[in-house]
């Protein structure tokens, strides 16, 4: 029957749209797009709080310094307050402050320099060259600031050893060689002459000019031993003064050196005889023990031999 026939179902047909993805559909830029898109506004912010971070320490930073600069400038420890000089006894503190040209008021740190050792060791590197090349008997020289405003001078002084004598007078010689004054007329006594050296001049502060420097070389070690024989051995020991009993000290050519010696007891000189300076401090050592404990007190000889193991005194 026509009222009876079965009602075909309806059929609906959906287009999509392919130019449109669905959402499950969308690709990962879109996604990424839209994550940046969000997450900008946080990243700003960070931004501005990092600058404004940084802008806030610049600013103490900056205070910070500007404080350190005038406290550097300004604060009264950075001034000399006072001056110490040690170590001198020849070169007086006056003449030493004087040849400095420093004052108190002046900035603690304003000398500074001259070498970059100087520099690195905060020390008034231009003034010690300065002192030292003005006056002979300064061998070292250590100039140093200390906070807060003192100024510490530590000198080590040449000591004179010799005489020399030039043709218009007669040089004074430290103990490293370097000639401390040049004077006229006769040599005085107190320390021992060198003899026999061929001096070609004699310059204040420089070492001799000879046309030879073995004689020279021959003297200085003989009197390095001398002194050396000066220094106490151990605590308690008497210090007499060896170098005053040497009256001169003549090279003679091939290493064979004389010196003269007073005898405090005895009214003459000794003559010692040296050929080489292999035990020379040995040598001077024992020297010293026989002038001071009266060895040759009850001797005849005047000519001590000192050129073999054995040392003999015998007559000229």
């Amino acid at each position: 029957m026509p009222g009876d026939e079965e009602k075909k179902p309806e059929i609906r047909r959906v287009v999509t749209n392919p130019a449109i993805p669905s959402e499950d559909e969308k690709p990962e830029a879109v996604e990424e797009e839209e994550l940046e898109e969000q997450s900008a506004p946080r990243k700003t912010a960070r931004r501005k709080k990092k600058v404004s971070i940084r802008l806030m320490l610049l600013v103490i930073f900056g205070a910070i310094l500007l404080c350190a600069i005038v406290l550097f400038f300004f604060y009264p420890g950075f001034h000399i307050e006072k001056i110490e000089v040690s170590g001198n006894s020849r070169v007086k503190t006056e003449a030493i402050l004087a040849s400095m040209g420093i004052e108190e008021g002046d900035h603690l740190y304003s000398n500074v320099g001259g070498s970059v050792e100087a520099l690195l060791d905060l020390r008034y590197g231009k003034l010690e060259e300065k002192l030292k090349k003005e006056n002979p008997y300064i061998g070292e020289i250590t100039i140093e600031p200390s906070f807060p405003g003192h100024v510490y001078v530590n000198i080590t002084e040449r000591k004179k050893v010799a005489y020399v004598a030039i043709p218009d007078g007669y040089a004074v010689v430290a103990d490293d060689g370097v000639v401390l004054e040049v004077e006229n007329g006769k040599i005085p006594g107190g320390i021992p002459q060198m003899r026999g050296l061929p001096v070609v001049s004699a310059q204040r502060g420089e070492i001799l000019n000879l046309s030879s420097q073995e004689g020279y070389d021959v003297c200085l070690t003989i009197l390095g031993a001398i002194l050396s024989a000066d220094v106490p051995s151990m605590q308690g020991e008497k210090d007499i003064d060896f170098l005053s009993y040497v009256e001169c000290i003549r090279y003679c050519g091939n290493m064979t050196t004389f010196i003269d010696l007073k005898i405090p007891a005895l009214e003459q000189t000794i003559t010692v005889k040296l050929d080489s300076l292999t035990s020379i401090t040995d040598d001077m050592n024992w020297l010293k023990y026989a002038v001071t404990s009266g060895y040759f007190d009850d001797k005849t000889g005047t000519v001590l031999d000192m050129t073999n193991n054995k040392y003999i005194l015998r007559d000229a």
